[in-house]
């Protein structure tokens, strides 16, 4: 059996709800600023952008981020401004209009890439739906994500889990804009193995597991993985379902879900093990692999949110994506030795906020969504002998910029061509 060292399970048989801002009614004036850009930006900017409207809004994550860490209105407007110079007018010849309706949402799933024409069309529909609902955002969220027998929420792992992201976002912020674009995302990103969450296949494992470290693991060591790919990027998805289709679902199906919260907790950990332990200041740090954190924070944050009947499935879609992820960055090594081995020499969360809030990398789209994931994940599970603090003082002081893109989306290098701190 193979095994891979955690952190020591905090024990924990059931997670307590995540801090919420209503920034629609808090009066001080970081709340409203950050509520008056959050509608400008709704009012605004299209979610997806270019090139070829592949790449995806930050805006609330960046600035929801930010606010959550201490960021001053100054802060926040600078994020905002910087964001929103990248993203796509919503007047730029995208679909409008009532070509999105009750009865037309689900014909255009999964239909890429005309889908993203109607990216601004699906927030028009879900922006009317939630006031006719006078403003209920959480029923029609409830609605949407879970109607037919292949709810939507199945499918959030596409677009690197934006939807997910998205959707924790308006949950913590109790906003009505963001939940309509998560919804939004959701479908224009529709993943396309929802399949496999919505109709299971046949078991085809050899082994059996609850421990997802040791499926990973599993995954590294598997030769028949070697020399499949040759440079790390997103565009892997296509030779690894082509060519190695059943032994990704092989090791998916190897993991048991029996306990949701015990194992989601464990998933964590894996989680900011693959996104920071191998990071260093010569390569910085896996843009991909950091997504598997960011997403893990966001399941964090909407847990409670989730039907109970529903969280395994939520767990299995997540694995099957992080798998996935972890083939297309090349199987890094992962370990608890690169975190240990930080010191913290008197460091403490305050010089986390401190430090991320006057960093040069603050108007980068990731960046304070990685220092904010270890810190929540401290708060829910404790600190566990520094483990989440050691892992953002990692980052912290080796961030140099994202690598593993390879070869880039359709021309765009976002470590040559994205935003760079002057």
């Amino acid at each position: 059996m193979t095994t891979v060292r955690l952190p020591p399970p905090s024990g924990h048989t059931e997670l307590k709800p995540s801090a919420t801002y209503d920034v629609a009614t808090l009066s001080d004036k970081r709340a409203q600023t950050l509520n008056r850009l959050l509608k400008e930006g709704h009012d605004s900017a299209a979610l997806l952008r270019e090139p070829k409207l592949i790449l995806h809004s930050h805006l609330p994550h960046l600035l929801g981020s930010a606010y959550a860490l201490g960021a001053s209105c100054d802060l926040l407007q600078k994020c905002y401004d910087n964001e929103v110079s990248s993203l796509v007018n919503i007047e730029e010849g995208f679909i409008r209009g009532d070509r999105i309706s009750k009865k037309t949402w689900r014909d255009f799933l999964a239909q890429k890439p005309c889908v993203a024409w109607y990216t601004v069309a699906y927030v028009d529909f879900f922006s009317e739906e939630i006031k006719e609902k006078n403003d209920d955002w959480k029923s029609v969220l409830n609605e949407y994500l879970y109607a037919t027998g292949e709810p939507i929420i199945n499918g959030y792992t596409g677009g690197l889990g934006h939807p997910f992201i998205h959707l924790a976002y308006a949950y913590e912020f109790q906003s009505k804009e963001v939940a309509a674009q998560a919804l939004s995302l959701g479908c224009t990103e529709y993943f396309d193995l929802h399949g496999l969450i919505d109709h299971p296949p046949p078991d085809n494992s050899t082994y059996k597991t609850q421990s997802f470290a040791d499926v990973i693991e599993r995954v590294r060591k598997d030769t028949r993985l070697d020399g499949l790919l040759t440079v790390p990027g997103i565009t892997n998805f296509g030779p690894i379902l082509q060519h190695h289709f059943q032994t990704v679902v092989e090791h998916w199906n190897a993991w048991e879900v029996v306990d949701p919260v015990q194992q989601f907790e464990q998933l964590s950990d894996v989680s900011l093990l693959l996104a920071i332990s191998d990071g260093d200041a010569d390569k910085s740090f896996d843009f991909y692999n950091v997504h598997l954190l960011t997403i893990c924070h966001a399941l964090r944050v909407i847990w409670q949110e989730f039907p109970a009947e529903r969280r395994v499935a939520l767990l299995r879609q997540y694995a099957l994506f992080a798998i996935l992820i972890y083939i297309a960055q090349l199987r890094p090594s992962f370990g608890m030795e690169g975190i240990e081995a930080v010191k913290t020499d008197g460091r403490d969360w305050n010089w986390v906020v401190e430090t991320a809030l006057a960093h040069r990398w603050v108007l980068d789209s990731h960046f304070f969504k990685v220092v904010r994931a270890p810190k929540v994940l401290a708060e829910t599970y404790g600190e566990k002998d520094d483990f989440y603090l050691k892992a953002a003082i990692k980052f912290l002081t080796e961030f140099r910029g994202w690598e593993g893109f390879g070869l880039g989306v359709e021309g765009f290098l976002p470590s040559r061509d994205g935003y760079r701190p002057e």
